[in-house]
């Protein structure tokens, strides 16, 4: 009999990176798919779930919006591991359903395997609320794949000595396979009105960004001086454009906003523009895989080791000197070829390989 495993996604982001190991694990095990309802808008999800032909969650929680939402999935989330039994539970990155199913799992089923994806990753600043879920999410669970060596020894500092295993990103299986795809699909920037001008690739939706107005009037101020001299492709989040209407805010006409597209079209976007200009964990892996660089409006990330003069770079925002220093970035752009990074191939398969021998 084939083992039980419950895999809990919730965000477009899990989804994107998740997709090429759910069809795996799906081939060696019996394979529960849940979805949380973290991210409930059909733009941000259903398109992506039919982008990349990823096949419907068994079970999907429906979230209730004007109720807290992590509360919400912990509640929903015990009484499906009570009735499943699974042999195993799979979560991923730093989101509230990752941090929901590790507190759920580990609080009441505690002889059930936890196992985390993408674990080990800090960024040192405590106050993302994301950083705390990762590290909580790292010392409740007892089975962690990391991306690279650094991430391991950042778990040994926190004493998470057993059961970590260095595979490298399943963001590299995902992006190739949409590379593929793209390869027999007639993609254009013309719809965006482009006229093979340069554009940059505009994405913000993290919570200390959008939630701060101070700070999102100033990235605005930043999009809209880099919109004197290029197009903007801006999709925008749904919580991004929220604030931008409680706010008023104003942008230049050489600024696009579009809707949530489906990753295909993001990465065909990335592999296109100028550069990227994004708050987005996903999107900094994503831009060096397609040797782009992305400025990021935050002052740490856990994605440091892409931090190079030739490819990412951190732009602090409480700066008052931001826009020059976003103005050196762009000279850099013009100047400079990206750095090249060396990335595995076929993760996902290790990945099952590694559960299956310890299932």
């Amino acid at each position: 009999m084939k083992k039980k495993i419950l895999t809990i996604l919730g965000t477009r982001p899990e989804l994107i990176k998740m997709f090429p190991l759910i069809n795996k694990l799906d081939k060696k095990f019996n394979n529960k798919l849940i979805w949380s309802g973290q991210h409930y808008d059909y733009s941000m999800v259903k398109q992506n779930f039919n982008d990349v032909k990823l096949r419907n969650p068994n079970i999907e929680i429906k979230i209730k919006k004007n109720k807290n939402i992590f509360f919400q999935i912990q509640e929903k989330l015990y009484n499906i591991i009570l009735k499943e039994k699974p042999d195993a539970i799979i979560y991923h990155g730093d989101t509230y359903t990752t941090l929901a199913a590790s507190l759920v799992s580990n609080y009441f089923f505690y002889k059930i395997k936890k196992i985390h994806i993408e674990g080990g990753y800090r960024s040192g600043d405590k106050n993302q609320i994301e950083e705390r879920a990762r590290s909580t999410s790292d010392q409740l669970s007892n089975i962690i794949f990391v991306t690279r060596e650094q991430e391991r020894k950042n778990l040994l500092k926190e004493n998470i000595k057993n059961n970590v295993y260095v595979v490298g990103n399943t963001i590299n299986d995902s992006v190739r396979y949409i590379l593929k795809k793209n390869k027999n699909k007639s993609l254009t920037t013309s719809q965006y009105k482009l006229q093979n001008k340069k554009f940059i690739y505009v994405t913000i939706h993290r919570s200390e960004n959008v939630d701060n107005d101070e700070r999102l009037i100033k990235i605005i101020k930043i999009i809209n001086t880099l919109s004197i001299d290029y197009k903007i492709i801006f999709p925008i989040h749904p919580r991004t454009k929220k604030k931008f209407k409680k706010l008023r805010v104003k942008l230049k006409s050489n600024i696009i906003l579009i809707p949530p597209i489906s990753f295909s079209n993001s990465i065909f976007l990335i592999s296109k523009c100028f550069f990227c200009f994004s708050d987005s964990g996903g999107l900094q892996e994503e831009a060096i895989i397609l040797k782009k660089r992305c400025l990021v409006p935050s002052d740490k990330t856990p994605h440091a080791h892409y931090l190079d003069k030739n490819a990412n770079h951190l732009i602090n925002i409480n700066n008052i000197n931001f826009l020059s220093m976003v103005k050196k970035f762009v000279i850099s752009v013009k100047r400079n070829k990206s750095k090249k990074f060396l990335h595995k191939k076929n993760i996902s398969l290790l990945i099952t390989k590694i559960i299956n021998k310890i299932l």
